[in-house]
């Protein structure tokens, strides 16, 4: 045995390197940057190898020709390489190989290709220019228990290869995207436990007679009419049912909850109306439940609070109300919570940041929520927030700056769930003014946002948010914010997105934004900007003048306004407005004066002029008035006469 996979290999292998091992069985070259594998063999000798993995590398088919000579090989696997055209000539005499993978090439394959293939029992021609089904009687020399033929890019199929009729063995089989119309037949061997058929235009009914299925994906077809009842009696194993993306109404029926072994419910993208079942209460293995983009009502179901080992849970795109339940904190295995664009009310819980360890993904977009933002920044694993479109209001928590998901940059991971379960995990993300459908968990593992935006908050940008140096995406606009542009900010090393338009920051634009190396959308427009806007680096390459527009003290490309001659301008504007202040406080001060002084007159003088007996006494108080000054005085000048 040698095994040298993912070791940056590169070159042609060694002329004869196997009859420099003649005892050799195994043998894992994949993931490499091989190129040339001509001549493993050359002098006649038998060869041991059994097992031979040249998958992800650079051959081309032509280097093949030396592997009719392996007669003892049993498993080959080239997938994910550069072979174009008919299948190697090596290949087809091969008559002990039980084990062939091909996937993702650009090969033509036919039925001839197979004929001396007799012993086969593995087949993965999928991702190819293949097309098995050039006559209805072919018989195949072969009993597969597996075939995978999904996303063949050539000659759709409109029906079900018949020769599949012979393959009673048949345990997985994929014809995803194949360009199947009919429906499916119940001749299909009823030993299936795998069963694709996604993104075709099958109709009909939802297959019921397969009952060791545990897998069944029939997403993106065109399946209509109510949800069967006894699907999950018919096929009791079944594990993972996909029916997202078809045209299926009515209510979800109770027996869907009621399946023990059911680990991922996916029925998004249907018209499915009602509401969510309370009927949660055996289901105690669902990992992933999907009922997003339907028409479904009412609020959350307490009972999904019994769905303990739930890690994905996708209820956006309904019309659900109501506030999110508090029992739903028990869910503490949960890493993705969904439940934007619908009618949720009240303040986003404080237990999601306390009990909802996991959670790596936390949408809540377009509700209305409202209060203040809790405290999130407990969460370990938390990389996309989207808390847009809401009613929230007070400041963004300087503890935003302590995401510890967020502190360094992303990298790839195969599995987005705790339990490190393959299973794919689709999300609507809204990104760069659209939104972008993941179906990977490669995808989401390597993206990280946070969306505040289309709020009522207030406050300054808080400095602490350079501290999140993996954040590729960060969008605050539509609030009112104040205050400068942290200069912080060139601390977010990864940042491709950063949206801050429509609010009230001022100041100048930080020169450190031009740092970031990755920025590629870029919107700072409707604000009170001031100064000359940063050259260099990034920056130099956002030439659209609209992400700067509504700032009237911005200056310097890309706008057309020269910074000198907008701060002499920006200078005399500032002088007419103080001298126009000036002259209308003067203007107010004489016209209050006046004012006063007509209301005073005439309400002394119009009193005397309407009324006698006011005038008789006004006149009279004159009078002893001036008598008793001249009292005084008298008195005054006569004590001073004395003196003298």
């Amino acid at each position: 045995m040698l095994d040298l996979r993912n070791n940056s290999l590169s070159g042609h292998l060694p002329p004869k390197i196997l009859n420099m091992m003649p005892r050799l069985e195994y043998l894992d070259l994949s993931n490499n940057k091989i190129t040339g594998v001509k001549d493993m063999i050359l002098d006649g000798r038998p060869s041991s190898l059994e097992q031979l993995d040249l998958s992800y590398n650079s051959l081309h088919e032509s280097q093949l020709v030396s592997l009719g000579n392996l007669s003892m090989l049993r498993s080959l696997n080239l997938g994910s390489n550069n072979l174009k055209g008919m299948l190697p000539e090596g290949i087809k005499w091969l008559k002990g190989l039980t084990y062939l993978d091909l996937y993702n090439n650009s090969l033509s394959l036919s039925e001839d290709d197979l004929t001396n293939l007799s012993s086969l029992k593995y087949l993965d021609i999928s991702y190819n220019s293949i097309y098995l089904n050039k006559s209805d009687d072919w018989i195949p020399p072969f009993q597969l228990d597996t075939l995978w033929m999904g996303f063949c890019q050539i000659l759709p199929m409109p029906q079900f290869p018949k020769w599949l009729r012979t393959q009673t063995d048949l345990r997985e089989l994929d014809l995803s995207n194949t360009g199947i119309k009919e429906t499916i037949p119940n001749w299909l061997p009823s030993g299936l436990q795998y069963l694709y058929l996604s993104d075709n235009k099958i109709t009909g009914e939802i297959p019921q007679f397969f009952p060791k299925l545990k897998y069944l994906s029939l997403s993106n077809n065109s399946f209509s009419g109510n949800l069967s009842p006894r699907i999950t009696n018919t096929m009791p194993s079944l594990q993972w049912f996909d029916l997202s993306m078809n045209n299926m109404s009515g209510g979800i029926p109770f027996s869907y909850c009621r399946s023990s072994n059911l680990e991922r419910l996916q029925l998004s993208e249907n018209n499915l109306s009602g509401e969510v079942p309370n009927c949660w209460k055996n289901s105690s293995n669902l990992l992933l439940l999907d009922l997003s983009n339907n028409k479904l009502v009412g609020g959350v179901s307490d009972t999904l609070c019994n769905l303990q080992m739930l890690e994905s849970l996708h209820l956006s795109y309904n019309n659900l109300s109501g506030p999110i339940p508090h029992c739903l904190k028990s869910c503490t295995e949960l890493s993705t919570l969904d439940l934007g664009h619908n009618n949720f009310i009240g303040n986003i819980p404080t237990w999601i940041g306390e009990s909802l360890l996991y959670l790596k993904t936390l949408s809540l977009r377009s509700n209305a929520f409202n209060g203040s933002i809790p405290r999130l920044s407990f969460l370990p694993y938390l990389r996309i927030l989207d808390l847009s479109n809401n009613n929230l209001s007070g400041t963004i928590p300087q503890s935003f700056g302590s995401f510890s998901a967020l502190e360094s940059a992303p990298t790839y991971q195969c599995c987005y769930f705790n339990n490190d379960t393959l299973y794919a995990e689709d999300m609507l993300l809204f990104i760069k003014g659209s939104e972008i459908k993941y179906t990977t968990s490669r995808q989401l593992s390597i993206d990280t946002l946070i969306d505040l935006s289309n709020n009522y908050l207030s406050g300054s940008i808080p400095e602490e948010l350079g501290n999140l140096h993996g954040l590729r995406s960060l969008n605050l606009s539509g609030n009112y914010l104040i205050g400068q542009i942290p200069r912080s900010i060139d601390g977010m090393k990864q940042l491709e997105v950063l949206d801050l338009s429509r609010n009230n920051l001022s100041g100048a634009i930080p020169s450190g934004l031009a740092t970031l190396n990755f920025l590629d959308h870029l919107n700072l427009s409707y604000n009170n900007l001031s100064g000359s806007i940063p050259t260099g680096n990034q920056l130099q390459t956002f030439t659209d003048p609209s992400i700067y527009i509504g700032n009237p003290y911005l200056c310097g490309p890309p706008l057309p306004i020269n910074c000198t001659v907008n701060i002499a301008k920006a200078i005399e504007e500032e002088q007419n407005k103080d001298s126009s202040k000036s002259r209308m406080e003067i203007l107010w001060l004489y016209t209050s004066i006046t004012l006063g002084f007509i209301t005073g007159f005439w309400m002394v003088c119009g009193s005397l002029l309407l009324r006698r007996t006011w005038r008789i006494t006004y006149f009279r108080a004159i009078d002893n008035m001036i008598d008793k000054l001249y009292v005084v005085m008298a008195v005054t000048v006569a004590k001073y006469k004395r003196k003298l």
